[in-house]
């Protein structure tokens, strides 16, 4: 197996490979607990016990991605350390050692649920996305039956992980859309307020966003812009601040901490739009939140944004498609979304708020699950 040599990496790529490390060092003893009473504590029993292995105890961190899903689960199913049946993994946000946890818990007769998110590629990865999918690679066809998060998953683990040899479904990200709703009464638009939210591994996503401001600024629009989260690439803050300065936005852009789920709603009703700026996102629980607070999504045509953003709740700017590179979008065209959306406003705040209300509602998604645990146990 092909191993990175940290030379060849990229500032992103070595803050994951430290937090990794970093995530070993602590957790050694917890995994081979959790190694043994996998073997030794599966349940027979008809009803789900659902297990997500998970080393920490729910509510230690601030969830992020992939680890969302874990709390609405939990809602409906509740974690079983021990005496369980059946093993839910996430993708995006693996136990350490899953494959030897899953191996453990399936020779007892557990069956694995897997939902598969995004998988790791040469346009972020470089010659060494190979040595990142190998865990996924390893644990698919481990699965008893798989949760993609949008067809775009499904494509592109079929392209770098290889097909299910189970059966299979799209399932999208979803949402409490009772927690999260639009305001009573909306925010007056003679300032245009724009937010980008979510935890940040690359300058573009941030770059075109500052870009798009600056051109509507320089047409005379009042603009302001709250960027929202975390920067995970070295020197991330301090080259954010630069751009800033440099386009002269000082006095119009807000920084935010990364926020929590309690906080999210609150921040998502002080925006008129979120824009989007990620390339080939495979299921993004920030814009479906959007939506379901009513704000409109400017975001980029790829990944699995088309399948979760029509036309009637946002726009999609056109970027190149390609697996070699991530690509950033044409600020000119952000800017011309932006201006699309506001000029009938409340109209594709109405439309986005419907769509999340018909398409991401948390219920229905757990309902969905408890039929897939059932089918699987009755095998």
């Amino acid at each position: 197996m092909l191993r990175p040599d940290p030379t060849k990496l990229s500032s992103e790529l070595l803050f994951a490979l430290r937090e990794a490390g970093s995530r070993l060092r602590r957790w050694p003893e917890k995994c081979a607990a959790r190694r043994k009473a996998a073997k030794a504590s599966v349940s027979v029993a008809s009803e789900a016990r659902v297990n997500y292995g998970r080393q920490d105890e729910p509510g230690n961190t601030r969830p992020i991605g992939g680890e969302i899903k874990y709390l609405h689960l939990r809602s409906r199913f509740p974690e079983h350390r021990q005496d369980f049946n059946l093993i839910y993994l996430v993708s995006s946000a693996l136990p350490l050692q899953a494959i030897e946890l899953v191996k453990a818990a399936k020779s007892r007769g557990a069956k694995l649920v897997w939902n598969q998110n995004g998988i790791a590629y040469p346009g972020f990865y470089g010659d060494f996305y190979p040595w990142f999918n190998r865990t996924m690679a390893a644990l698919l066809p481990l699965a008893d039956h798989v949760v993609y998060q949008s067809e775009f998953c499904r494509a592109s683990a079929d392209r770098y992980l290889g097909e299910a040899r189970c059966s299979s479904e799209v399932l999208f990200n979803p949402v409490d859309v009772e927690r999260f709703q639009p305001l009573e009464n909306p925010l007056p638009t003679s300032t245009w307020e724009l937010l980008c939210a979510g935890t940040n591994h690359s300058f573009y996503r941030i770059r075109t966003p500052l870009e798009a401001v600056k051109i509507l600024r320089d047409r005379g629009r009042s603009v302001r812009l709250t960027i929202a989260g975390e920067f995970r690439w070295r020197g991330g803050d301090a080259e954010v601040e630069l751009l800033i300065k440099k386009l002269g936005l000082a006095e119009c852009v807000t920084r935010r901490p990364p926020f929590s789920q309690d906080e999210a709603p609150e921040m998502y009703h002080g925006a008129h739009v979120l824009l989007h700026g990620k390339d080939k996102d495979p299921c993004p629980t920030v814009p479906i939140e959007a939506m379901a607070c009513g704000l409109p999504v400017v975001g980029l045509a790829s990944g699995g944004m088309p399948e979760l953003v029509p036309p009637q709740a946002g726009r999609l700017v056109p970027v190149a498609q390609s697996w070699a590179k991530d690509c950033a979008a044409d600020p000119l065209a952000m800017a011309k979304a932006i201006e699309e959306i506001m000029g009938d406003r409340d109209a594709f705040a109405c439309a986005a708020r419907k769509h999340a209300e018909k398409t991401f509602d948390v219920r229905p998604w757990l309902d969905r699950h408890e039929v897939i645990f059932d089918e699987i146990l009755a095998r």
